[in-house]
């Protein structure tokens, strides 16, 4: 059995130059804060879906009333919550599982995610996000 850990709290992290400017050659990383004190860290984030995280989690309203996909799936499904659970084989690339029930359904489907896309849709359908204890503890292991 997998035991996960709550993230209780999430930042969009970027890399600056010497002058505080954002480095655009970098993408930006996720530190989640764990409901157990540590944290767990995921790089490589594309920038608009960091950009999207940012926006979502500031609560603002866009001038841009524009429909993207996250808005999309959550007009169509309620999002349950995401689980950080997997490192795809051969690769340092987690996967995420996301539990939703489509609009009219009582039936919960689970999909296989980029991470950070399904973390985008929990923060958006005000979701649990848990990340699998061997994760962090691989992460913190690497670290020490």
């Amino acid at each position: 059995m997998v035991n996960y850990i709550k993230a209780i709290d999430i930042q969009v992290l970027t890399l600056a130059n010497s002058d505080g400017i954002p480095d655009e050659r970098m993408r930006p990383f996720l530190r989640l804060e764990m409901e157990d004190g540590r944290e767990f860290i995921m790089s490589g984030i594309p920038n608009e879906i960091a950009y999207n995280i940012s926006f979502e989690l500031s609560l603002q309203e866009s001038s841009d009333q524009r429909m993207q996909i996250h808005n999309l799936v959550s007009q169509l499904a309620l999002v349950e919550k995401v689980e950080i659970d997997f490192i795809v084989p051969g690769t340092e690339v987690y996967q995420a599982t996301i539990y939703l029930t489509p609009e009219g359904f009582k039936t919960q489907l689970q999909f296989q995610m980029i991470p950070s896309n399904a973390i985008l849709l929990a923060i958006s359908n005000n979701a649990d996000i848990f990340v699998a204890e061997k994760l962090i503890r691989a992460v913190d292991e690497v670290h020490q």
